[in-house]
Parts: structure tokens; sequence; C-alpha cells
């Protein structure tokens, strides 16, 4: 016997969302395949873009090959990229990114991207209200001025 609860509601294929907040597009998803439950949905091939007028007028991206979204958590069980256009990034091997108080907590291995160098760790944590990084067993390769980069 089939249960109602494991039909989804919707099923998507190739799709296009956009959050409207306002007077403006706050957020774009695209996706290869979505299934919408009772109280969550399933997103594959995920990507979700946002302008940030606060920050320097910039783009900011996060994906996933999988997404579990509930209300505004966004659980990514197989990875997940964030990039931000003025040229910072990092992966997380899993993690949940709470939209509405704009935290992402990764579980597991990441690799940070900045200007600044490259950072490796476990479990980061990244407040974009605060722009803070926590992160635990930090490695990293640290560009000086001159281009060199020195490992600490």
């Amino acid at each position: 016997m089939i249960s109602s609860e494991n039909i989804p509601k919707i099923e998507l294929i190739d799709f296009n969302m956009y959050q409207i907040n306002g007077n403006f597009v706050d957020m774009k998803i695209e996706g290869s395949k979505a299934l919408q439950f009772n109280d969550y949905e399933i997103l594959y091939g995920f990507l979700a873009s946002r302008y940030n007028n606060k920050s320097k007028n910039t783009y900011e991206y996060i994906s996933g090959d999988e997404v579990i979204r509930k209300g505004d958590m966004y659980d990514f069980p197989k990875g997940v990229v964030y990039t931000k256009s003025d040229g910072g990034s990092f992966w997380s091997e899993s993690g949940i990114y709470d939209y509405r108080k704009e935290i992402f907590k990764g579980k597991g291995d990441f690799v940070l991207n900045a200007l600044e160098g490259e950072f490796m760790g476990k479990n980061i944590v990244y407040d974009k209200k605060s722009q803070i990084i926590h992160a635990v067993s930090v490695t990293s390769e640290i560009i000086l001025e001159g281009g060199d980069k020195d490992k600490k």
C-alpha cells in the first residue's frame, strides 16, 4: 500500500522559481527537479541566486546536488557551494542554511577561498549579517602582499 505521505503534491522538472520581497526579486531558484510534499520539498540540481544591495551590490549563489527545504531551513546533505561575485567562496561537505537568519552551519570538511588565501577545516559557520566565519581545525595558505603564499 502506498502512503499519501510518500507521493509528492507537486513535481517540477527543469524549473525556475522566483521569490518576491517587496518590489524586487529577492531570490531566484532553479533546478533539475523538485518534489513538494506536505511539510517539505526536495530539490535536485539546486542553484539559488540573490542580489545583495547591502553588500557592495554583489550577487550570491548557493548550490547543491540535493537540498531538503523545510520552511526557511535548507539542508544540503550531499555538499554545498556558496559563492559571492566579489571573489569569496566555500565548499562544505554538508550543512544547513537558515534563510531568515542568514546563517550557514556546515558539517564536516570545508574549503574556503578568499582574496587572502585558501582555508580548510571542519564545521564552517558563516553569519552573513555580521560577515563572521567560525570553524574548527583550520589550516590555511595566506597570500601575502607580494603574492607569495605562507602556510599557517
